[in-house]
């Protein structure tokens, strides 16, 4: 410091103010001046990890994560009265085990069944879950892994596989998987896409819009393959079709779009990312998963949608959820391709295995026979008719929703939603949603822009004069707090979440999170 402070006596102190604040203007203009998003993350990366190593910082980190740990834990509502963290040493009486089971399913029903749940359970009427779960009960043994032992569960699949590619206006080479769910589907076509590339290229990059579902980049970090988000229009939300045409180079095997988005239900240009993926002769993914049960009825019910699936010529394959607006028991989906050869590179095959001959056309194994069946049998009790009917409920509601937020000042909606999907924001939006919740709702907090999104299911259908008027009377509340806003809800955790510069603290913190949520509250030394 010494001889520092004698190198620098000949100078002004302004003159050092100058060129210090000229150095650091120089270096955060060069810094907003990167494009390439990947070379920007591993900078910051790099920047906050020196950052976090210095003396004493590297203890604040850890004192702020312990008290992260602790307002995430608040969030659970887990009952630990009489929790089994080994074994009982004596098996617990069948009808008391299910008594005990009963009173928690209450406790966890208490939370959704006012309808107030965006998203999440889709239908929850009785008679049809009881419709499931005899459905799952009567193959609750069967395994698709040995189709020789329960050849039913292969009616199901393929039917079901069938009915949804039908639904989606598949041609005649459409073949498709049934999938534990959206990820398992996303991760499967990409899978196949990289396979079936392999001779093209060993360093596969996929370009989707930044909106799209987190499972691909889950499948790209899996699979180690290079994803490329492209920043959405900042009006209508749909994907900059310039930037995606610009980052597609020849080691692109895969675009992507969603019909609706998760974030902002959103449905993006697809016929434009076709028509790039055909002129490329590349891939083109279609995730519909959270809209694929109800665009093509809304469609019929002459709303503004528009074509998203196998009737566009480049799309090549399509994820869609049953468990989600096809009101099957959670844990099944369906991933649908183009043509079998593209299928084919999704499969895993060991013809060299001790064991014997081993095939399965997605990651599991063994497989639940019960959620297929349940599957099925929801798909055909609902028939085209039952699923208009929800369609037009969630429709209709949506649409008034809309109309609501439009009215109340202050709110705006983000892009144009086309269905079920309807994300908003306004000033302190997360102190909005703790008060949202304190009148029962359970909205979904999103950031980039700080937002709120309902998803409209069956069983909110209705509920749109309801919403407004929480909505409305929250906002007032805010308004009405602004100098002494709580701090016993989620907004101080999204707010800090969401402004944080260092993404790779955030992603710790959540790893914390997950710690959290799968580590037993107690470690008892014997059994009981």
């Amino acid at each position: 410091m010494d001889k520092a402070n004698d190198y620098l006596k000949d100078y002004q102190p302004a003159k050092l103010v100058l060129a210090t604040a000229g150095i650091t203007a120089a270096s955060i203009l060069a810094y907003q001046a990167i494009t390439d998003r990947d070379f920007k993350d591993k900078l910051n990366k790099k920047i906050f990890r020196s950052i976090k190593s210095m003396p004493g910082v590297s203890d604040i980190v850890k004192k702020e994560r312990a008290k992260a740990k602790v307002e995430l834990k608040k969030l659970f509502k887990t009952d630990v009265s009489n929790a089994h963290y080994t074994l009982p040493l004596k098996g617990i009486n069948h009808e008391e085990l299910i008594e005990e089971m009963k009173s928690l399913a209450k406790v966890d029903e208490s939370h959704w069944a006012d309808s107030k749940v965006s998203g999440c359970v889709y239908l929850g009427e009785k008679e049809h879950t009881k419709l499931l779960n005899e459905a799952y009960s009567l193959f609750s043994l069967s395994n698709p892994l040995h189709p020789s032992v329960f050849p039913s569960i292969r009616k199901f699949e393929t039917e079901t596989i069938s009915m949804v590619s039908n639904m989606l206006n598949a041609h005649s080479k459409v073949v498709g998987s049934l999938t534990s769910g959206g990820t398992e589907s996303i991760f499967m076509a990409v899978k196949a896409y990289r396979d079936f590339y392999k001779d093209r290229t060993d360093r596969p990059e996929i370009v989707v819009p930044v909106t799209i579902h987190a499972a691909f980049d889950k499948a790209c970090e899996y699979l180690k393959i290079r994803i490329v988000h492209i920043d959405v229009d900042p009006v209508s939300y749909k994907v900059d079709m310039a930037a995606m045409r610009k980052a597609i180079n020849k080691n692109t095997i895969l675009v992507a779009g969603s019909a609706v988005n998760f974030p902002h239900g959103i449905i993006d240009p697809i016929e434009e990312i076709a028509k790039l993926a055909k002129e490329f002769d590349i891939g083109c993914h279609v995730d519909a998963c959270l809209g694929g049960f109800i665009l093509p009825f809304a469609e019929k019910l002459d709303y503004d949608i528009p074509v998203f699936d196998f009737r566009i010529p480049g799309v090549t394959s399509m994820s869609i959820d049953t468990h989600k607006f096809g009101y099957a028991a959670k844990g099944t989906s369906v991933v649908l391709f183009g043509n079998k050869k593209l299928r084919r590179a999704m499969y895993f095959v060991a013809p060299n295995w001790p064991g014997g001959i081993y095939a399965s056309p997605t990651l599991p194994g063994s497989r639940p026979g019960g959620l297929v069946a349940a599957c099925w049998a929801s798909l055909v009790a609902m028939g085209n008719d039952g699923f208009l009917e929800k369609a037009k409920g969630v429709m209709e509601t949506t649409k008034k929703i809309i109309k609501g937020l439009q009215s109340l000042d202050g709110i705006k909606i983000i892009g144009d939603p086309k269905a079920m999907v309807v994300a908003f924001t306004c000033d302190n939006i997360f102190y909005v949603n703790d008060y949202m919740s304190k009148k029962g709702w359970h909205l979904n907090a999103l950031q980039r822009p700080n937002s709120l999104h309902v998803c409209v299911t069956a069983k909110m259908i209705g509920m749109d004069s309801l919403f407004i008027q929480d909505l409305k009377d929250s906002i007032k509340l805010v308004k009405d707090n602004s100098g002494s806003l709580p701090k016993d809800g989620t907004a101080p955790i999204y707010g800090s979440a969401h402004s944080v510069p260092d993404r790779e603290m955030v992603g710790t913190i959540l790893s914390d999170f997950i710690d959290e949520l799968i580590t037993p509250d107690y470690k008892p030394s014997q059994s009981t």
